[in-house]
């Protein structure tokens, strides 16, 4: 008969294991053992947390809470916290496109030893104590990474959807930009809180490039709070379409009604939709540029703004 008895932790190993899953989750579901653990006691409790699968391992020194997001655990297990595009989704900001090869951006302080970190990671170093060292950095150092690593219409697109989901302010986001590097600030100083979409902003920033200026969100004469993506001069209307929100039969039979009605006003109305913007970005800015420089993106009288 098998000795049931063998594999039970006794109470108080039980409730050591129990303070230790707690403390885990209050700093955030990864931690240090430095962190974790002041008695030997509780060192023999993580021991056996480990063993039985309550917790896990990352790497030598460092726990984590099983159900954590796997990039969590990866970035743990490389010695840092997640940071860049990599911690974009974790703040619920916009998300740039996935690309070939996508790598995983982990903040590691320069303490720490990192061996064989997989070929898909970049290590940005800090010599600052970050808290916490490990899970998903904040937002701030987040947005700097972010704007240094982006093409530039990915980076303000980024920006523009913390302006407009976080506390952040666009004067709060000058203060901070300040100590960033040169492209990162050059990306600050595009963003516009009136953005609405990542499709959006990084449409505006291209044209904006090919020397197009562009109006977010212009107020249209259809009704009280109707509004356009995006306007060209005074005629020009520009339409992002994001594949969640325009893809249902409904939606799209609700915007051709009222692109009909735009035209009948005599607006001109384009509409380009997220895999074109960023599948073929320079196709969509000839498109329009083709528009602006036969000057009819211009009326005799404006009738929008």
């Amino acid at each position: 008969m098998r000795d049931s008895g063998a594999t039970r932790d006794s109470p108080g190993m039980s409730l050591v294991v129990g303070r230790l899953v707690n403390r885990l989750q209050a700093l955030g579901g990864v931690a240090s053992v430095r962190e974790l653990c002041g008695t030997p006691a509780e060192q023999r409790a993580l021991a056996r947390a480990s063993e039985r699968g309550i917790l896990i391992r990352a790497r030598r020194g460092v726990y984590a809470l099983p159900e954590l997001p796997r990039d969590v655990l990866l970035a743990a297990s490389v010695g840092g916290r997640l940071t860049g595009v990599s911690a974009l989704v974790h703040h619920g900001l916009w998300v740039p496109p996935p690309t070939h090869g996508q790598m995983l951006h982990v903040e590691v302080r320069v303490s720490m030893s990192v061996t064989d970190r997989p070929s898909s990671t970049r290590v940005w170093w800090t010599r600052e104590k970050t808290i916490p060292q490990f899970g998903v950095a904040p937002l701030e150092p987040v947005l700097a990474v972010a704007a240094a690593s982006l093409p530039r219409e990915w980076a303000v697109a980024v920006l523009d959807s913390a302006l407009r989901r976080t506390p952040l302010t666009p004067r709060g986001l000058a203060a901070v930009a300040a100590t960033w590097s040169p492209p990162a600030r050059r990306a600050a100083s595009l963003t516009d809180i009136r953005s609405e979409s990542g499709t959006e902003s990084a449409l505006r920033v291209l044209l904006g490039a090919a020397g197009i200026r562009t109006v977010p969100q212009p107020r249209l004469p259809i009704a009280d709070f109707a509004r356009a993506d995006l306007l060209v001069g005074d005629r020009l209307l520009i339409e992002c379409d994001s594949e969640e929100h325009h893809a249902a039969p409904e939606r799209r039979r609700a915007d051709l009604a009222r692109d009909s009605h735009l035209v009948s006003l005599g607006f001109i109305v384009l509409r380009f939709d997220y895999r074109r913007v960023f599948a073929d970005p320079a196709e969509v800015v000839a498109e329009i540029s083709a528009v602006v420089e036969r000057g009819d993106h211009l009326s005799a009288r404006p009738t929008a703004r």
